[in-house]
């Protein structure tokens, strides 16, 4: 059985986390067959609790980019 590592489900930053969902099914097959279609990432701040959305039209290091751009600008 294939396991998928800390690292596919989730990114740590210091201000919380980004975290990447799918189906079991594929996670354990890895058969494209079984992968969610439009399922985007979610963003966590562990200092607010603040949860957003990110996107899947673009690479999710624009959207992290984005959210620290926000975050600096208060």
């Amino acid at each position: 059985m294939i396991q998928p590592t800390i690292d596919e489900c989730m990114i740590e930053r210091d201000w919380g986390w980004v975290f990447f969902y799918t189906s079991d099914r594929y996670l354990k097959t890895r058969d494209i067959r079984y992968a969610l279609a439009g399922n985007a990432p979610y963003i966590v701040n562990r200092h607010t609790g603040e949860v957003r959305v990110t996107g899947t039209a673009q690479p999710i290091e624009y959207y992290i980019a984005e959210y620290e751009r926000r975050l600096a600008n208060g």
